[in-house]
């Protein structure tokens, strides 16, 4: 064989590795590419179904009231509680003042 057909064999042969390789890369990108689609779908509808859990309770949401932390608030909540709304109770202003929101009940 001429020294002309072997550099010719070479550059072929170092081709069709360089070939396989690029064809092993673009399988493996393939799969990258579907485990990002697959997360991402799934990653939508958890947004989706956290988004409507959200909005769910922004709807029973009634209103919100703040007064003064004392004992008196336990009145108002009681009232509120055994009228059938849901109560959540927040301290704020460094514990001065109390945020009650008010609620539908659950069902």
């Amino acid at each position: 064989m001429s020294r002309k057909n072997c550099d010719k064999d070479a550059v072929i042969s170092r081709l069709k590795k360089e070939k396989a390789d690029l064809e092993s890369q673009v399988d493996e990108l393939k799969y990258i590419v579907h485990d990002a689609q697959a997360t991402n779908h799934l990653m939508n509808e958890q947004i989706s179904d956290m988004r409507e859990l959200i909005e769910q309770d922004a709807a029973r949401e009634c209103g919100c009231v703040t007064i003064a932390n004392s004992t008196c608030y336990q009145d108002f909540v009681g009232i509120l509680i055994n009228n059938g709304y849901a109560v959540e109770v927040e301290q704020i202003a460094k514990g001065q003042l109390l945020k009650i929101t008010i609620k539908e009940g659950e069902e």
